[in-house]
């Protein structure tokens, strides 16, 4: 199989490369920066320096490829976080319509069948549905909110052992790790099937956000709390922290609409192995570590 993988620096996108090439398969990489993917490259990849915004690189790429996996990366810093799905979505359809026979693994998002009142996660609404007009092998990927997000809440982690959200501790979702997205990615791209498909994919368990701070607290060695605040005041944090205050209203409103994001609308499910104690010691512990001592 020769697949093209976007974002190869990425939580999902690395774990994904890294899956094909043990599986033996002909990788091609789209990378910004190609020396953050050396290791990639040793192992075999073929690398492409450029934008997958750029619909010349991604021809380049997808040229003689049975499959593409797309990811369109948050714009946190863009004052028009949407437009800027839009425009990587453009490339996205450029190429497709040019390889009527490639078979595309969309990322997409839990809650992606709304059209809007979701934040960031229309831009993953639009991608579904041009794609799909797009191309005739579309699948797209809807996970639910990743374990690693906790890594967004790091600095207030370190220096105020607090998570900060406008969401009361007592939400639940089946939260899911990068690495079993990326092992979902995989399957359909090394067996493609044809046609337009919409997965779920979960955590093996719901859990609370107070639930997982104690958890994390415990990985880590000291107590993690969960604080609510007004979503102004959020917005503001975020905006102070370098994200453009366009993505923070986006994302304030990602968190109003949580109860909405947890149906499920895909035709199938897929359940992920690695449970948020095990991230807790595994991922977020050492990750927790390393972030201490660079700000030491």
């Amino acid at each position: 199989m020769k697949i093209a993988v976007t974002t190869p620096t990425g939580q999902i996108g690395s774990k994904l490369a890294n899956i094909l090439l043990d599986r033996k398969s002909d990788v091609t990489l789209i990378a910004r920066h190609p020396e953050k993917v050396k290791d990639l490259a040793s192992r075999g990849a073929k690398v492409i320096a450029g934008e997958h915004s750029d619909p010349a690189v991604l021809e380049q790429a997808v040229r003689g490829a049975d499959a593409l996996f797309w990811l369109t990366p948050a714009a946190m810093t863009s004052h028009d976080p949407l437009g800027a799905a839009r425009r990587m979505a453009d490339a996205g359809v450029t190429v497709i319509r040019a390889h009527p026979d490639l078979h595309v693994v969309q990322l997409s998002s839990a809650g992606a069948f709304l059209p809007n009142g979701t934040g960031p996660i229309v831009g993953h609404y639009e991608t579904e549905e041009r794609f799909r007009a797009a191309g005739k092998n579309i699948v797209s990927l809807r996970p639910n909110e990743f374990m690693e997000n906790v890594f967004f809440s790091m600095p207030t982690i370190i220096g105020q052992d607090s998570i900060y959200t406008s969401l009361p501790g007592s939400v639940k979702a089946p939260v899911i790790a990068t690495q079993d997205i990326a092992e979902v990615a995989a399957e359909f791209l090394l067996k493609p099937i044809d046609g337009h498909h919409v997965i779920d994919i979960v955590g093996p368990q719901e859990i609370s956000l107070d639930e997982s701070a104690r958890i994390a607290g415990q990985a880590r060695g000291r107590q993690i709390r969960v604080v609510t605040v007004p979503g102004d005041k959020l917005k503001a944090a975020m905006s102070q922290s370098g994200m453009s205050p366009e993505m923070a209203a986006l994302l304030v409103e990602m968190e109003e609409a949580f109860p909405k994001l947890q149906q499920f609308k895909g035709e199938q499910k897929r359940t992920g192995k690695v449970t948020f104690s095990q991230f807790a010691r595994e991922v977020f512990a050492p990750a927790y570590k390393k972030a201490v001592q660079s700000a030491a």
